[in-house]
């Protein structure tokens, strides 16, 4: 019996303080298919629903649904050994709920499902506090304030088996994020909150970018060289023939296609290059030979905020503070130029200005080289396409708080010389180009791009809209509001996007070792 009684209440009191199961949330978005992750645009709405299920009676205050945009740099420091790193969230949309959503009182019942629908729209632009920093470049808040892409957070490709490589380093990353979470006060309304059960789901946020004025680049920016001469030799330890100078401008932007994953889709554009061969006296050209093109994706990251736009100078002048670039060259193609004539001119036909730096006419003429002596000379040009791989993923031109990212074609050119057939003489060029971003007309639906404005969120404010679970009647939604914007008018709160070092501008950004 002795036993028996033992066993029994033993038995007892591990079901008394036998720990209940957390509620159980579910995240579920429109669209979403297994293993691969939501691709979104600039005005595309993120739909949704939020499952609440409990294996027994909890009380709880909130659930609160978000869409939340973070960037996040690591830099080696220069100046003592470690790292140093900032965060920043520059997005965070809230879905409203009214209270008459929430079952009364606030107790989710065991054995009952409660679902709460959900919308976001994907705005064009963040808002003006997100970039309140320090700058030294008036133009600087206009690009910060754009939303930049999903940048170097590993994603399953539209194969469902090989991860994005978008050429991102380890050191940054920009992430999406739609996150539900269940929320208990402890003690009183204002007290300590306890969280439930909490959910994320990421997605991919790729947004139209249009394009921007051609670069007006500085005498000291390695990055690029859009006009380079060179000597031309009859061959290896003999003297020179005369004087070649390769040049090319900006040519037009790459358009990428937000949300298509069709191999078949083409993304290219061409580069003309514009060659000039000043002989010293009566010397016939070189032939030509070949052309290379690669493409040369450069990152730019901060512990700090960007004042200006990166360059490298600017990371050299930088360095102890924590700044760093990353480039990466992705090969596009080798084209035989062999066939491309040269005509001949004479002096009266040498252009006024002396530069190829702000026109892409194919008829153009390069400035004369150094050692034009005002006589003959010759002219000629190649027309290089380029295109895309599809082995790399490959994000628009964008410049953030912390983060940036910009791209140059690097073109390289052989020719041949006569008694030259030890080494094939050649000669680069890395030009400027654009990466944007617009939707091609039959590629998604029509949807009317809706941007989210100051006076709009201020308008709104004060009449939320109605969202209610399924076993009540479901009222049609609109977009979200800005949570911070929201607090502002409330509580105002600026610590919640700047480094600490910037006391005077709202937002959080926490700087770590």
């Amino acid at each position: 019996m002795t036993s028996a009684s033992s066993v029994s209440r033993s038995s007892s009191s591990v079901g008394r303080f036998s720990v209940r199961s957390r509620p159980k949330v579910n995240l579920d978005l429109d669209g979403q298919h297994d293993g691969l992750v939501n691709v979104y645009t600039t005005g595309d709405t993120i739909k949704g629903t939020v499952t609440v299920t409990v294996d027994h009676d909890t009380r709880f205050d909130e659930l609160e649904i978000t869409f939340e945009g973070t960037s996040r740099t690591s830099v080696e420091r220069q100046s003592m050994p470690g790292r140093t790193g900032a965060y920043q969230t520059f997005l965070r949309l809230r879905q409203p709920i009214e209270d008459a959503a929430y079952p009364t009182p606030r107790i989710l019942e065991a054995g009952r499902t409660y679902d709460f629908p959900f919308v976001f729209v994907v705005p064009q632009r963040l808002l003006p506090h997100v970039c309140s920093h320090p700058k030294t470049n008036i133009h600087v808040e206009q690009s910060h304030t754009m939303l930049p892409p999903t940048f170097g957070d590993p994603m399953l490709a539209s194969d469902g088996k090989s991860l994005l490589d978008d050429l991102t380093p380890d050191m940054c990353r920009i992430s999406y994020i739609v996150r539900a979470t269940l929320q208990r006060n402890l003690l009183s309304q204002n007290g300590p909150i306890d969280t439930l059960a909490s959910i994320g789901k990421k997605v991919r946020v790729v947004p139209m970018v249009d394009e921007e004025p051609p670069l007006n680049i500085p005498d000291d920016e390695t990055l690029y060289c859009v006009r380079k001469e060179k000597d031309v030799k009859r061959g290896f330890m003999r003297g020179k023939q005369g004087r070649i100078v390769v040049a090319a401008s900006q040519p037009k932007p790459i358009q990428l296609n937000p949300t298509s994953n069709d191999d078949t889709s083409i993304v290219s554009t061409v580069a003309t290059v514009h060659l000039r061969f000043d002989p010293l006296g009566n010397e016939e050209p070189p032939r030509l030979g070949t052309v290379w093109s690669r493409l040369r994706a450069t990152t730019f990251y901060s512990a700090e905020p960007w004042g200006d736009y990166p360059s490298t100078s600017s990371i050299r002048t930088w360095a102890q503070v924590g700044r760093g670039m990353f480039t990466e060259a992705v090969p596009l193609s080798t084209m035989c130029v062999a066939s491309a004539q040269w005509t001949k001119h004479t002096s009266a036909d040498a252009p006024r200005r002396d530069s190829m730096h702000s026109t892409s006419s194919t008829e153009s003429l390069p400035g004369p080289s150094a050692s034009f002596s005002g006589n003959i000379f010759y002219t000629a040009s190649v027309v290089v396409p380029i295109t895309l791989p599809k082995s790399k993923t490959f994000v628009p031109t964008f410049h953030s708080c912390l983060v940036a990212r910009i791209y140059s074609l690097e073109l390289s050119l052989s020719y041949h010389t006569p008694n030259a057939n030890i080494l094939t003489p050649t000669t680069s060029l890395k030009i400027p180009i654009q990466l944007t971003c617009q939707p091609q007309a039959d590629a998604r639906p029509k949807n009317t791009v809706v941007e989210i404005t100051q006076e709009e969120v201020n308008a709104e404010f004060f009449s939320p809209r109605s969202i209610a679970p399924r076993w009540i009647s479901e009222p049609e939604v609109t977009p979200p509001e800005y949570t911070a914007v929201r607090t502002a008018h409330l509580l105002p709160d600026r610590s919640r996007i700047l480094p600490p070092s910037a006391t005077a501008n709202p937002g959080r950004m926490r700087t770590a070792c």
